[in-house]
């Protein structure tokens, strides 16, 4: 009988700069695809992120990559957040920034922009070098408390996870299917390691279904209970956004509130 093997979360090693290209190379080919199907009028509907539009989304992508591929406007950019968006965190005023100069172009022109700079981008997180991806990008964002303040974290982790669920709430919010390849698996073991680095809930198994699923195990103990979710539900809901996933507990029921409190920064 085929057994599913069952891997500590913690133990996920961090993907190397290469393996996190290929990804996000993929997520990149996978938000063109999907923005390539979407009608001129798709683009104003509302998404999960609160107030924004599809099209603020694929703005702020858009400003993502862009500044990615032309990684020296950064500071910049930052420098000009600040001052447009006073009142707000360091990140919040760079998203506005980056929706405030992008919102106004049309889909076909926000499309090229992501087709010409998304490849670029994850070239030049590539060829960042070391002495850089050691760096800490705290100062930039001081605000935000994450499990690695690391630019080899930014560029090899958050990067691709950014994208990958604005890419479902695109989907989510036009009613379009969500593609799943082989590189997602690798954008959820990054959540599940940093699921399980903030873990504080009690030992258990978590099994994510869907054809990116699979078993992890959450704490060094015995598990108290085996609780099954749909992958992308779950995700979802570990990003803040609205909704609850299903849950099925085989084992302490207590177990279902700590896995329903945690949150992971996407």
């Amino acid at each position: 009988m085929h057994r599913i093997q069952i891997q500590q979360a913690l133990n996920i090693p961090r993907p190397r700069p290469r393996e996190a290209a290929v990804e996000g190379s993929a997520e990149v080919a996978a938000l063109n695809t999907l923005l390539a199907e979407l009608p001129d009028d798709e683009w104003d509907r509302l998404t999960a992120s609160a107030g924004w539009t599809v099209r603020d989304i694929v703005a702020h992508l858009v400003g993502q990559h862009v500044e990615s591929a032309r990684p020296w406007t950064i500071p910049g950019k930052l420098r000009q957040a600040r001052h447009r968006f006073p009142g707000s965190s360091a990140l919040d005023a760079h998203n506005a920034l980056q929706i405030l100069e992008y919102s106004a172009r049309t889909p076909d022109e926000l499309r090229q922009l992501l087709v010409r700079f998304g490849p670029k981008a994850v070239r030049a997180r590539l060829r960042s070098p070391e002495f850089i991806r050691r760096r800490s990008f705290a100062r930039f964002f001081p605000e935000e408390h994450l499990p690695d303040l690391s630019f080899a974290y930014l560029f090899d982790v958050l990067s691709n996870r950014d994208t990958w669920l604005h890419r479902l709430e695109i989907a989510r919010a036009t009613g379009r299917p969500f593609t799943t390849g082989e590189h997602d698996h690798g954008i959820l073991a990054q959540v599940l390691r940093d699921l399980a680095q903030a873990w504080t809930g009690p030992a258990i198994t978590l099994e994510l279904t869907g054809a990116t699923g699979g078993r992890w195990a959450l704490g060094d103990a015995e598990p108290v209970a085996a609780v099954r979710t749909p992958t992308l539900d779950y995700l979802w809901h570990l990003s803040g956004r609205y909704g609850l996933p299903v849950l099925e507990i085989d084992g302490d029921p207590s177990a279902g509130a700590a896995v329903l409190d945690a949150r992971v920064e996407f």
